[in-house]
């Protein structure tokens, strides 16, 4: 049985849950709204491309902040579809693996997100951290988009590599798994290169003071980004190790604590994030304080 899935095998279900899930409650009126067509499995970069941008436009016209996150990661979607489908770009070795595991990992949120809009706890005590701070005044934009990032990446992404690797066969592949593990660091350098536009988009669609001020000069936003970068490639340097934690695992309740150790640390990037929400507002003062915090909060990540 595997247990890392979002789909459980159907021996595994109780009469009762069956006759449930036959019969499921009725569709709350925010998920209708965001969530109504967007394909909620996709199956390739394309579609999970599409997804992010609905669910991103149509969180904007209810002005809600959970808008941030599928605004930004729709930024290194788009960039990793280019690189895949659109453009003549050869540096990924395994390009139709990479579409395939951006539309896993797109499952992964808009899942997350479907339960934050029914108002039920996600599960994963990230994204419950990352939404209940939807609530909280005076929470800037590149917060909300930071909280998203880390439940994404320090949660899902194992996730996700590993259902993707498992469906096609490669978990005792060596020759694949570097070339794998080729592609998921390539992604670091797409994410570097999207970063002057999502400061973009902080700053002018959503009017985060955070995001002004990284961009003030190009010595801010240079030092900014550098910090920003060191900590999603360490980020995404664990999450491999987490995925090949998860490969090693012979026994579901091996892989069941890989998980649960993996939501542990997740959650508490996710509280030191909220927690540091205070000091990023104070470091808006200025360029130097911002710099300060931002590093201070990247360290303690």
């Amino acid at each position: 049985m595997n247990t890392l899935t979002s789909e459980r095998p159907l021996a595994m279900l109780s009469k009762q849950t069956r006759s449930s899930s036959a019969c499921p409650p009725a569709v709350s009126t925010a998920r209708r709204a965001v969530l109504e067509g967007v394909t909620m499995k996709p199956a390739n970069v394309a579609e999970a491309l599409v997804a992010l941008e609905t669910v991103a436009a149509r969180l904007r016209e209810r002005n809600d902040p959970r808008a941030v996150f599928p605004d930004v990661y729709a930024v290194i979607t788009r960039r990793v579809k280019e690189a895949v489908i659109d453009g003549n770009d050869r540096r990924f070795l395994e390009p139709a693996w990479i579409s395939r595991l951006a539309g896993i990992f797109c499952e992964y949120y808009l899942k997350a997100l479907e339960a934050s809009l029914d108002e039920r706890t996600t599960g994963v005590d990230a994204w419950d951290v990352a939404f209940q701070c939807n609530g909280a005044r005076g929470t800037a934009a590149a917060v909300h988009a930071l909280l998203g990032i880390n439940a994404h990446i320090n949660y899902d992404l194992a996730l996700g590599l590993y259902r993707n690797i498992v469906q096609h066969g490669a978990e005792q592949d060596a020759r694949l798994l570097a070339r794998y593990r080729h592609d998921h660091d390539l992604v670091n350098e797409i994410l570097a290169a999207a970063m002057p536009e999502i400061f973009a988009i902080l700053s002018d669609r959503y009017g985060c003071p955070l995001a002004r001020i990284a961009t003030f000069t190009r010595d801010v936003q240079r030092t900014v980004s550098s910090v920003v970068l060191y900590m999603l490639k360490m980020w995404r340097d664990r999450v491999w190790d987490d995925l090949l934690s998860l490969l090693a695992q012979k026994r579901d309740a091996d892989r069941r604590a890989v998980v649960a150790r993996m939501n542990q640390h997740a959650g508490k990037v996710a509280r030191t994030f909220a927690a540091g929400n205070g000091a990023l507002r104070v470091g808006v003062r200025s360029a130097v304080g911002f710099r300060s915090a931002a590093l201070t909060l990247a360290m303690a990540a």
